[in-house]
């Protein structure tokens, strides 16, 4: 009976040739857009994973303002005298000790983290360059600004504290504010990392003013101790800021500490400023906060605070996840809409066969037989169907994936470069290589032709950007096949109803 059951089927299919190309036409399509979902949806979710991985969000140290202004508050209420307050207030701030005792006891939270020193010294009657806003001399190591030399403490006699040049140091030279918003590139030479001590970074005006090139000593002097600090030029930098000061010279934090007060020296253990850790994935944020809070309870002793910042992955990941949704809503309408649609042809295909299914239960056939006819058939055609759909679908799948992405999102582009640079760090989730700069793997471009830090970047990984890695897997066929099954069963369900309800009797009493 089996046999003839399938026999049935491949006959029916052959014979009613204009409803076979329909029906194979309608599993084609439905497949298609099933497929691309699955296809979609799998893309989705490893993007999301590679953005959690990438753009992990950003834990910072900073002060805690709130507390800072409820203590002053208190103060005053007891009779405290404003002026004396401020004179006497110092600026909260982490030890560099304790930013890196926290970046390598939670190696498991933090791909890399940064801070800053910042100071003055006296160029040795070098000549400096006169920049708009600012002119050349700055005396007492900026003026007593907050986060400068002076702020907070009492300053020896101004002849001391003359300078000329300011000091900016950095634990890697992609966390100069310029080179994240691409206002600073390299003219010549190479960048630093937190290996190179006694290494510096001139602007191209000072370097031109006085004569410098890559390779050459410049002597600074400590504006507290007097003693004079011998650094190497490894690098000579541009900045397209119309204000920047062209006497900044750019060194690692090391460096910069050396031209601290032996007070704020601390024996090595200075004060470091814009403490950042950045996560490896963004889930990790809140976790890795609690800990920093319950181990180092005395950053909120000093009025400091540990803050999360996720707004890089946040604003990426709406994107990537409103593709995911639209996948969904696309295979829940096509599920919904193929059940029906088949359905109703399979009814109407029914009824037109009433006769013959009449005949074939007067003849013996069974109520399951004949509904398993009409099942192998769909199964034929479907399978047809199907198969012609995996052919296509992953193109198709890529198509729309990418059409909804660009739709959904202006900034397809953005990716931080957070871990360029740096110890441990990977490039575009690809393992740093050791080269001349043994802690960053990146190339280095001499000469006047130097890309800036985003195209030295792109060079060693490729251009980052928000797309779908459109790709089918074998799981992805897998559910196109076992979804098309079922949609077939389910379209089944009122047409079988309506057969078991049949009786051979009336049936062909009624054509007659």
């Amino acid at each position: 009976m089996f046999k003839n059951m399938l026999k049935r089927s491949w006959l029916s299919i052959k014979r009613k040739l204009g409803r076979t190309i329909i029906l194979t036409l309608i599993f084609f399509m439905m497949a298609n857009l099933v497929l691309a979902a699955f296809i979609i949806k799998s893309a989705v979710s490893a993007q999301m994973d590679y953005a959690k991985s990438t753009l992990g969000g950003t834990v910072s140290i900073q002060a805690d303002m709130d507390k800072i202004r409820e203590n002053q508050e208190a103060e005053m209420k007891n009779g405290g005298n404003p002026g004396e307050m401020f004179k006497n207030m110092s600026r909260p701030s982490v030890d560099v000790k304790t930013a890196n005792e926290i970046a390598t006891s939670y190696t498991d939270y933090v791909k890399d983290y940064s801070y800053e020193v910042t100071s003055s010294a006296n160029s040795n009657n070098l000549e400096t360059v006169e920049t708009k806003g600012f002119g050349g001399k700055m005396a007492g190591g900026m003026g007593g600004m907050p986060g400068m030399p002076g702020f907070g403490q009492d300053s020896s006699d101004d002849s001391t504290l003359d300078a000329d040049i300011t000091i900016s140091g950095v634990n890697a030279y992609a966390y100069i504010d310029g080179v994240e918003n691409e206002t600073i590139t390299i003219k010549d030479g190479t960048y630093f990392d937190e290996d190179s001590t006694d290494s510096v970074m001139v602007s191209y005006e000072f370097a031109e003013l006085n004569s410098l090139k890559v390779g050459d000593t410049l002597k600074l002097k400590n504006i507290y101790t007097e003693k004079e600090v011998p650094l190497t030029i490894i690098g000579i930098y541009d900045s397209s800021e119309e204000r920047a000061d062209a006497n900044t010279v750019y060194v690692n934090t090391e460096t910069a500490a050396k031209f601290l007060s032996s007070d704020e020296y601390n024996s090595g253990n200075y004060d470091v400023d814009n403490v950042n850790f950045y996560m490896t994935s963004s889930d990790n944020a809140e976790e890795f906060v609690n800990k920093i809070n319950e181990e180092f309870s005395e950053l909120a002793e000093n009025n400091l605070k540990v803050a999360v910042d996720t707004s890089e992955y946040d604003s990426i990941s709406g994107s990537i996840d409103s593709v995911g949704s639209f996948a969904n809503t696309i295979l829940i309408i096509v599920i919904i809409a193929a059940v029906i649609i088949i359905t109703l042809i399979v009814t109407i295909n029914v009824k037109d066969r009433r006769y013959e299914i009449g005949v074939l239960m007067s003849l013996g056939a069974s109520k399951k037989n004949i509904i398993g006819q009409i099942i192998a058939e769909l199964l034929i055609v479907g399978t047809l169907g199907f198969t012609l759909a995996s052919v296509t679908g992953t193109v198709f799948a890529g198509t729309l994936g990418n059409m909804i992405l660009e739709g959904q999102t202006t900034s397809s582009n953005k990716q931080s470069e957070q871990n360029f640079g740096r110890p441990g760090a990977s490039m575009g989730g690809m393992p740093s290589q050791k080269g001349n700069n043994s802690r960053s793997g990146a190339p280095e471009f001499p000469g006047d032709d130097m890309p800036n830090m985003k195209q030295a970047m792109q060079a060693g990984r490729g251009e980052e950007k928000i797309e779908l890695n459109i790709n089918a897997e074998p799981i992805d066929y897998l559910l196109l096949f076992v979804t098309g099954y079922l949609v077939i069963i389910l379209a089944l369900i009122l047409p079988s109803v309506s057969i078991m309800h049949y009786q051979p009797k009336e049936i062909l009493t009624g054509k007659e």
